[in-house]
């Protein structure tokens, strides 16, 4: 599957997850959806990397592994983050405010990949910024 079929993909789960969450979030705890959530998370990732032949066991002291463990350190943060958020405020605003990461991770990816920038591109993160502003209001 190419990586624009994954992103719908993504796009596509991510919204009925936030639903979701927000639902079991009126009459369960944080701390209990979470731990339920991203146990779900590991399973089907962990089920998917073996059905696409992706899983392997790399060297515990590899860069990559202390970049991948780093990315799992700021992932539960944003899910902590993200849980606490939609445990008490409406998904209307805190849905755009957490999709700023789409603005943010571009201009990661600008900065520090040295990815291209293209007028194009500099106005859809102008207006994806601009989108949230205007939904989280």
């Amino acid at each position: 599957m190419n990586y624009v079929l994954w992103a719908l993909l993504a796009m596509v789960c991510y919204s009925f997850a936030f639903l979701f969450m927000k639902i079991s979030l009126q009459d369960l705890p944080t701390f209990t959806v979470m731990p339920i959530a991203v146990g779900i998370l590991a399973v089907g990732a962990t089920t998917v990397a073996a059905l696409f032949g992706e899983w392997s066991v790399p060297s515990v002291t590899s860069r990559p592994v202390g970049f991948a463990l780093a990315a799992g350190l700021c992932l539960a943060g944003a899910v902590v983050g993200y849980f606490r958020a939609l445990s008490t405020g409406p998904v209307s605003v805190v849905v755009p405010i957490f999709g700023m990461f789409l603005v943010g991770g571009a201009l990661l990816g600008i900065v520090v990949l040295g990815e291209t920038v293209t007028a194009k591109k500099a106005l859809g993160i102008a207006f994806g910024a601009a989108a949230v502003v205007l939904l989280a209001t």
